[in-house]
């Protein structure tokens, strides 16, 4: 049997990078949010076939929306930190990321009453230009791993020369 793992990026479709040009962060509060209802349906799903995963969650929908949290870890499923306002970590400077991801991790630890341990970089946006200070900020927060590099090329994000496997990345 093969061992697969399966993630979710808990986040609404306003909070997506391809619609930063168009949806100003300063109005993702007016916004009809529809997390909640999405995250449920997965959730049933991953519990009619005895699934589990790790849903790494934006420290702004947790804020807003707790009971996500909670039914996260109702289901058994790993919660993972997401940042806190889904801003990629390659347009932060290293303090503002430090910060993010800071900001989120407590957020989500205050509200599981669990040590989160995983996060994932909004577009897998950690890369060559900036995965020095990135990883060095990810542990001086108390990360354990990061899900944030992603083996490809693509026209926003990846890193085709790093490695598919679990791996210590200094």
């Amino acid at each position: 049997m093969k061992t697969n793992a399966l993630t979710i990026d808990v986040e609404d479709y306003f909070q997506v990078s391809a619609f930063a040009p168009y949806i100003d962060r300063a109005d993702w509060d007016k916004r009809e949010c529809r997390v909640g209802r999405n995250i449920a349906r997965i959730l049933a799903l991953l519990e009619r076939h005895g699934v589990k995963a790790t849903f790494f969650t934006l420290g702004w929908i947790a804020e807003r929306h707790p009971a996500i949290v909670r039914e996260i870890l109702a289901g058994g499923h790993e919660l993972a930190s997401h940042g806190y306002g889904h801003e990629r970590a390659n347009r932060l400077t290293p303090e503002d990321f430090h910060a993010d991801i800071a900001r989120a991790k407590q957020i989500l630890e205050d509200l599981s009453g669990l040590e989160v341990k995983g996060y994932r970089a909004p577009s897998f946006s950690i890369d060559a230009g900036n995965r020095d200070w990135a990883f060095d900020a990810l542990a001086r927060a108390g990360y354990r791993y990061s899900s944030s590099v992603y083996p490809v090329r693509h026209d926003h994000y990846g890193m085709p020369e790093a490695p598919r496997f679990p791996h210590r990345p200094h």
